[in-house]
Parts: C-alpha cells; sequence; structure tokens
C-alpha cells in the first residue's frame, strides 16, 4: 500500500533503482508456509534474524515516561495527516505515549482538522536516516477493522519514492504485507500469515543491503527481493484509520499500536548514521 507525501511537488530523493526477481521464502524452518517462531523481545543488541557481524546505529527501547524527541517527530515533516491516501485520522502527540517500556500510538474518534479520528506516529525525519542496515521493530498490532499499522521507511532527502515497508497490516486480516514502492506505481510485495499479531508481541525486520533486500518474521527470512536502493532512508511507525470505518462499526476505541523497540543495525565498518547537524 503506497504511502507516499501528500505534496508530490516536494524535492524528489535520487533514486537508482534496477530490478531483477523476486521470490517469497516461506517454506522455512519456522514449521512452513504461514507459521512464526516464538518472538524474541529481549534489548539483546544483535539483531533478530540475519547472521554476521553487526553494529547499532540506533536504538530505541522507549524507557521512562516521555518520547525522545532527540529522535523522533510525532507529525511528517509536511502535514500531520497523509492526503494523498484516504486516511480519516490526524496525528497528533497527544496520541504518543511512553510508559513501562512501551510506546503506544493511540486512535480515537475525534473530529481534528476535518478528520473523524486523532492518531499517534513517530518519524526519525531530520533526526535519523541511514544507508543500507537492518531494520527492526517488536509490536503489538491492534485488531480494529480498517486499523493500519506500519512500521516503515522514506526517502531522507524528502519526496517519494523510495519507499520500504517493513511491516503493513491491515487489521482484518491475519497477515503482515512486505513492500517495496519505486516509481509511481511500481513496486514488489509479499505478505506473511500471522494468527497472533494483535495478541502477541512479533519482531518485523527488514534488511537492505546493496542489490537486495530482504524480510524477518521473529527471526525467520520471509521473503527477498533483488532490488537496488540506494537513497539514505529515515524510519516512521504509524496507525492510520484507512478511510472511515463508518457509524455501523463495531469496533471498539481505543485501539494503539503497541512497540517495545525499534533498532537499526549496520555492519562495521561502515556504519556511519546521517545524523541530522
Amino acid at each position: 500500500m503506497t504511502r507516499k507525501p501528500g505534496r508530490l511537488a516536494l524535492a524528489a530523493a535520487i533514486v537508482a533503482l534496477s530490478l531483477f526477481s523476486a521470490y517469497a521464502a516461506f517454506n522455512v524452518s519456522s514449521g512452513g508456509p504461514g507459521r512464526v517462531a516464538v518472538p524474541r523481545t529481549s534489548t539483546m543488541n544483535v539483531p533478530y534474524g540475519p547472521g554476521g557481524k553487526w553494529k547499532s546505529v540506533f536504538s530505541d527501547h522507549f524507557t521512562g515516561d516521555s518520547l525522545d524527541a532527540s529522535h523522533w517527530s510525532t507529525c511528517y515533516y509536511w502535514d500531520c495527516t497523509n492526503r494523498a491516501q484516504p486516511e480519516s485520522e490526524w496525528y497528533e502527540a497527544s496520541q504518543v505515549t511512553v510508559d513501562n517500556g512501551t510506546l503506544s500510538l493511540t486512535a480515537m474518534p475525534k473530529l481534528t482538522h476535518g478528520k473523524q479520528y486523532v492518531s499517534g506516529m513517530v518519524s526519525s525525519y531530520g533526526k535519523f536516516s541511514f544507508t543500507y542496515g537492518y531494520a527492526q521493530i517488536v509490536a503489538k498490532l491492534p485488531s480494529g477493522r480498517n486499523m493500519w499499522s506500519a512500521f516503515w521507511t522514506l526517502p531522507a532527502a524528502g519526496g517519494w519514492p523510495p519507499e520500504i515497508d517493513a511491516m503493513e497490516n491491515w487489521a482484518q486480516r491475519d497477515a503482515v504485507d512486505l513492500f517495496v514502492h519505486f516509481g509511481q506505481s511500481g513496486r514488489v510485495q509479499a505478505s506473511v500469515a500471522v494468527p497472533t499479531y494483535s495478541k502477541e508481541f512479533h519482531t518485523y525486520g527488514v534488511d537492505w543491503e546493496p542489490g537486495s533486500i530482504s524480510w524477518y518474521v521473529d527471526g525467520t527470512l520471509r521473503a527477498h527481493f533483488a532490488v537496488s536502493i540506494t537513497t539514505p532512508q529515515y524510519l516512521l511507525a504509524s496507525l492510520a484509520v484507512a478511510w472511515d470505518p463508518g457509524s455501523k462499526t463495531t469496533l471498539v476505541f481505543p485501539q494503539s499500536l503497541k512497540i517495545r523497540s525499534i533498532e537499526v543495525w549496520q555492519h562495521p565498518p561502515a556504519a556511519s548514521p546521517h545524523a541530522a547537524s
């Protein structure tokens, strides 16, 4: 699902894209298609999934009782909603809370700036970006219809594309979607069944390397694409309300995307985050 900025006149990032082939790897050690391994939610400072040597370049385990403003903003840099999509939420800082090691992005009905709902998001735009590495989130997703959870990246220079979606979930589906968007309509994608996405914390990660992108769910390789993206990217986690569920919905509010950690690693010695000055 395309998650592009509403102002397409923003300066487009310089993108070198070369799509060769794609395959989804579902029959893996977790026991076959649709099954996932037990999630790891500890704070071990290594990626959960890909092997090799790694160096931590970004880590937030949401300790304390407030959001780390050196890491995150609570709106897009262009607006507090995505007008390029049929979304019904306005993002507000009040819907982003930190308590007992958990970040909560919470949606609820409230007419705000012409939108029927308020919700929460975090963005590292202007604060942290990276080129290549492993980005990982540990999260429990909401279960209500039209709740749209995502952990994704956009170009640090602004604009769109490319976009890497480490995890998207339409809450009426027991699955997460994995995307790479390149160009106004081009994309590659895969889906992975996660039956307990709203009942348990799971680990979702994307390994972005020169010439390839691989996705892991609970430490198990689930998909791999041979695609080249070279543009520095920043991080976003968001809970959108896709369209208006309507007055007849049985959805009970509030609904929250709960996050225990967001981390990024890179292979040494090339670990060099593009921190804003």
